[in-house]
């Protein structure tokens, strides 16, 4: 479940951030086709605007031509009148012909309308000539445009051209693609039937670290019950070197040396020492009678150095001289260290340490 965790925000963090998913298409596909596909992108935006250009060029176009057209309807809209006021002056001719012999006194007013009329024609055939070089002008610009189109339509064949050579080529990264995410989604589930046989493996082995543990204990407690048979029966030998007449004191006969003094509970602290002794300290000018509060665990801990020290001083309440005392195979460092600094023995395979010190703070006599 972890792994998945991980991979969800792994995948997340992917989405979110564009550099990590750059440096990802670099390591999965190359700095190359990262680059081609980068290209391919600005290649887009190039086509886009030539595209928007030649919209642009079209427009202008239409409007040019819908310009043309305008000044087109207005020259025939301007050649019919010219035609209808032709009409009109040959009718006035005709009429002025026919009126000649009779109106001869309108012959001056009649020629000046003629010039007149001949200035107008004037002037409309500069008009005219006039537009017919604007439609000149237009259609040279139409060519032109003509021939620039011709070159965008030649340009835009190239460009379809490389269009299909490029999606040809991303057919291709695009097959890659796809094998390459079904290697990587063979490559998931393999993680993740991994990841279950390690879970698994992981369950079997705490499983196994339990049972070890228990059986560790076991063997722990086991170590240290025959630690304290082991020194109950070589007691006398242990502390022999040191003590005359050196004896286990039988739990009965403590319960009645102190019964009088101790509460029921006190009696049971005692009571739960793992071994009192008791032995003469033949080797003193006052030879005292000592005793010793033994704790014995197969690993001497602090626990044990403090539980040594709180018996003995129970026991103390009822005779004077009491020496506390750990022993066991090894000895922790903070065990050594209290039982340093409160004066307590230390026995270890059958060696004391610590002994003269504990005299010389316990023993009242000295």
């Amino acid at each position: 479940m972890a792994i998945d965790n991980v991979v969800e925000q792994l995948l997340e963090r992917i989405r979110q951030d564009p550099e990590i998913r750059r440096q990802l298409a670099q390591l999965v596909f190359g700095p190359e086709l990262v680059q081609f596909a980068e290209q391919i992108g600005q290649l887009t935006t190039l086509l886009g605007r030539l595209a928007e250009t030649v919209q642009d060029g079209f427009r202008v176009i239409g409007e040019r031509f819908a310009l043309v057209d305008t000044r087109l309807a207005e020259l025939s809209r301007i050649v019919e009148e010219l035609a209808a006021q032709q009409r009109e002056t040959t009718n006035l001719l005709h009429a002025l012909t026919e009126r000649m012999n009779r109106v001869e006194q309108q012959q001056a007013a009649t020629t000046e309308q003629i010039r007149l009329l001949t200035e107008r024609m004037e002037r409309v055939e500069q008009q005219q000539a006039a537009t017919t070089a604007q439609i000149q002008a237009l259609t040279q610009r139409v060519a032109e445009l003509t021939e620039r189109m011709d070159r965008v339509e030649r340009q835009q064949a190239a460009t379809t051209e490389q269009i299909r050579l490029l999606t040809e080529r991303m057919d291709r990264v695009e097959r890659q693609q796809a094998e390459t995410t079904a290697q990587i989604q063979a490559l998931t589930q393999r993680v993740a039937e991994l990841t279950e046989r390690m879970e698994r493996v992981e369950r079997q082995i705490a499983e196994l670290t339990l049972f070890v543990q228990r059986h560790t204990d076991n063997l722990a407690q086991l170590r240290g019950w025959y630690l304290g048979v082991r020194m109950r029966d070589r007691a006398p030998a242990v502390f022999g070197i040191w003590m005359d007449a050196t004896r286990v004191v039988p739990p009965m006969e403590v319960r009645k040396l102190v019964r009088d003094t101790f509460s029921r509970s006190q009696l049971q602290r005692l009571l739960s020492a793992d071994i009192i002794v008791s032995g003469v300290l033949d080797e003193h000018p006052a030879t005292p009678t000592i005793w010793l509060v033994i704790e014995v665990s197969a690993t001497v801990d602090e626990t044990d150095v403090e539980r040594a020290l709180a018996r003995a001083e129970l026991l103390r309440r009822v005779v004077p001289d009491v020496i506390p005392v750990v022993a066991g195979d090894q000895l922790t460092d903070p065990a050594r260290l209290i039982a340093e600094e409160e004066r307590v023995v230390i026995v270890r395979d059958g060696t004391i340490s610590g002994w003269e010190e504990a005299i010389e703070r316990w023993v009242r006599a000295a």
